[in-house]
């Protein structure tokens, strides 16, 4: 069995890592990190693990806890990566780091989206992204890989057929909307149920932290504005690509024809009921004649394929394993 560690353990990628790692059938989550809770049981923090985590306590992260460990996942808030790198990168250990600190290359970039300075310029662009479905090869047998954010892979694999065929135009308009699980378990004013709920609001336009990681992988700038939905969870990403004809642009995806969880043109409406709780990710392709635009919707369940599914599925790559395995392919649907 694989022995697991998830710091960051009482947010909301943290607990669903220990929720489907508790169905991995090659791994065994030994320990569970979380700072603000270090000494209180873990099911005082979430009831629903009682059962399953009998007495047990969440801890503090320390060298000495991470001996007998196998694989690290790593769900912070940005800024902490980067100084635990030091140490963790003299491990034997697997990480999985599902924070922002390594996705980008360049100190500018992540000056960019985080608004605060990056310290360990000399890895950034030395750790693959990990994005298997275009960085296979480069997470395969890599010690250290870095996951997207949820809105960027909806985006990402969205556009990323028509950016490496040359057919992506610099200002692609993206208007995308997120359940408000994307934001974080931490109490913010925004995020009350009152400020909420019955409500739908815009955020962030062209500011929004994951644009340079859009940018970065596609090549091309896009303009990009989120919008948060009052749902627990899902990303519905319309991207809308101008585009002198439509033809043939379907061939384009079929580099996802094999992929496990990229499905293409499944049929229906663009909807997050059809990956939510799944690791899936959905593309529909839709060619407007009359105006020369293709609109490529992205749907992803922003908890699972847009963080914990997609560490999980790193994983997977990282140690040979199935890549499938461990990981929900059929959505809740309602």
């Amino acid at each position: 069995m694989i022995r697991i560690g998830i710091a960051g353990a009482s947010g909301y990628t943290g607990i669903e890592l220990v929720r489907l790692l508790t169905h991995h059938p090659k791994a065994e989550v030994v320990r569970l990190f979380a700072h603000s809770h270090s000494g209180d049981l873990v099911g005082s923090v979430y009831p629903h693990l009682t059962h399953r985590f009998h007495q047990w306590r969440y801890e503090s992260l320390s060298p000495a806890a991470i001996d007998d460990l196998d694989v690290l996942f790593l769900a912070l808030p940005h800024g902490q990566s980067q100084h635990l790198y030091e140490w963790l990168s003299t491990t034997h250990l697997k990480i999985i780091d599902l924070s922002a600190d390594f996705r980008l290359r360049t100190t500018q970039d992540y000056q960019r989206g985080y608004g605060v300075p990056h310290h360990r310029p000399d890895v950034l662009g030395h750790i693959p992204l990990g994005l298997p479905e275009l960085y296979r090869d480069q997470i395969r047998g890599a010690s250290y890989v870095a996951c997207p954010g949820c809105y960027a892979t909806s985006v990402m694999l969205g556009l990323y057929p028509l950016a490496s065929a040359g057919l992506l135009p610099d200002g692609v308009v993206i208007d995308a909307k997120s359940g408000v699980s994307g934001a974080g378990r931490g109490p913010k004013e925004s995020l009350m149920y009152c400020e909420v709920n019955e409500g739908f609001s815009a955020y962030g336009t062209y500011t929004h932290r994951h644009v340079p990681e859009m940018e970065m992988v596609l090549g091309k700038r896009v303009f990009f504005s989120p919008h948060l939905v009052p749902m627990n969870r899902g990303i519905l990403s319309s991207m809308y690509v101008p585009i002198p004809q439509g033809d043939a642009i379907e061939a384009l995806y079929d580099r996802y024809r094999d992929e496990p969880f990229v499905c293409v043109n499944p049929g229906g409406n663009p909807s997050t009921a059809t990956v939510t709780g799944s690791n899936m990710a959905m593309i529909w392709l839709h060619w407007v004649e009359g105006c020369q635009q293709l609109v490529v919707f992205g749907a992803i369940d922003n908890v699972i394929k847009g963080a914990s599914g997609q560490g999980i599925q790193c994983m997977n790559v990282m140690l040979g394993l199935p890549e499938t395995m461990g990981l929900p392919m059929v959505a809740h649907y309602y």
